[in-house]
């Protein structure tokens, strides 16, 4: 189902382009179709063409497609401050709205953009787009949206975005390593597809949160508790074996659990080890 762009629907999402003419939307809407392409290949995948089969995923496609082109086109625009939102300066009596004003409109759009990019990916989880290569992309970590990044991770700001994923990026995949090292990357890769997949199991849903909570105290640089959450992490693993197939099934366990060859009095050769 082909998402249909209006200057009411527009500005619905858009509040602050709201105008008594459709100068702010006339300027846009060119561009709408080029960032929903985008959007596509970057995000949807497959997905595009199956929006109607995943409740409320068209809606937030729609609000994303149209904050993101606002946003893009923002700094393109000759903004002017009206009665009823942000309008274009269309003769010499209007000023065009201050640096600061622009600036804080830019970066509540970005905002809203960004959650809810976060809000797509949230539909998008456990549906056909997990087998997708848009799926490994958007899912790189176990934290994979703001939301999720405010309940591991101690932040003083409770205005957190999108942003500031992006900006620990390189601590999760740092904690991320560590994870494999304890307890193998074939079950750390099985608990990444899970969650994309949404399929956890109960024992499967407790590990990942673990494995949250160490990153989260990782990227806090708390160590201490990080050390202790990585004990937990292994000790939970080897007493629930039989339900982390992946786990026991790794080298990394085969290792951990290799017994030196017993000789027996029968044998016809003896090994030394």
């Amino acid at each position: 189902m082909a998402i249909v762009f209006s200057q009411e629907l527009f500005e619905k999402i858009c509040s602050s382009a709201t105008n008594s003419t459709a100068e702010v939307y006339d300027m846009i809407a060119p561009h709408l179709e080029d960032t929903l392409q985008s959007i596509n290949v970057e995000l949807l995948g497959t997905m595009a063409d199956k929006l109607d089969t995943v409740p409320g995923l068209e809606q937030a496609v729609t609000k994303l497609v149209c904050l993101r082109t606002y946003a893009e086109q923002i700094p393109e625009l000759d903004l002017v401050l009206t009665p009823t939102g942000f309008g274009i300066v269309s003769n010499q009596n209007l000023a065009p709205a201050s640096a600061d004003r622009v600036k804080n409109l830019l970066q509540k759009v970005t905002n809203a953009y960004d959650d809810t990019y976060d809000r797509c990916l949230e539909l998008l989880v456990g549906t056909d787009w997990a087998d997708t290569p848009q799926a490994r992309i958007n899912i790189p970590n176990l934290i994979y949206t703001a939301k999720q990044l405010k309940m591991y991770v101690d932040i003083p700001s409770s205005d957190v975005h999108r942003s500031k994923l992006v900006e620990f990026r390189t601590k999760m995949y740092h904690a991320e390593e560590k994870l494999m090292q304890r307890v193998s990357a074939e079950f750390f890769d099985h608990i990444l597809e899970q969650a994309r997949h949404n399929a956890f199991t109960k024992e499967e849903s407790a590990m990942a949160d673990y494995m949250c909570k160490f990153i989260g105290f990782c990227i806090a640089k708390n160590w201490s508790a990080a050390k202790s959450m990585l004990e937990r992490i292994e000790n939970f693993a080897e007493s629930k074996i039989d339900a982390f197939y992946s786990y026991k099934d790794s080298q990394a366990y085969k290792v951990k659990h290799f017994e030196t060859y017993k000789n027996e009095q029968e044998d016809s050769t003896y090994f030394f080890g």
